[in-house]
């Protein structure tokens, strides 16, 4: 199955922070722009994928979907939950912040 996928406005805020801080931090825009494209690309692969991950045992990924998942990523977790043919991405959220 190929999924649609939605990304919440939170998610891309994260997204966003996680690239200005490389890009106004850091003095790096090459390198915010390639760790965007790289998260692009990662989260375009879940269109494929996204039903190989199992639903997750953590607490602090599953209070934004009963039935969320979670793809760690350059130290990242995407969270995300499958709905029919619809991928939710909820967040992406430092890996580290996951806790049981």
């Amino acid at each position: 199955m190929i999924y649609r996928i939605h990304i919440k406005s939170q998610a891309s805020e994260d997204i966003e922070r996680v690239i200005d801080y490389i890009r106004d931090e850091l003095y790096d825009p090459m390198a915010a722009q390639r760790y965007f494209d790289s998260f692009d690309a990662k989260i375009n692969e879940l269109r494929f994928n996204a039903g190989i991950f199992a639903k997750s045992i953590y607490k602090d990924v599953l209070k934004y979907d009963d039935d969320a998942r979670h793809v760690l990523y350059k130290g990242f977790a995407i969270i995300y939950s499958i709905h029919g043919n619809l991928i939710l991405i909820h967040r992406v959220i430092h890996g580290s912040l996951i806790k049981s």
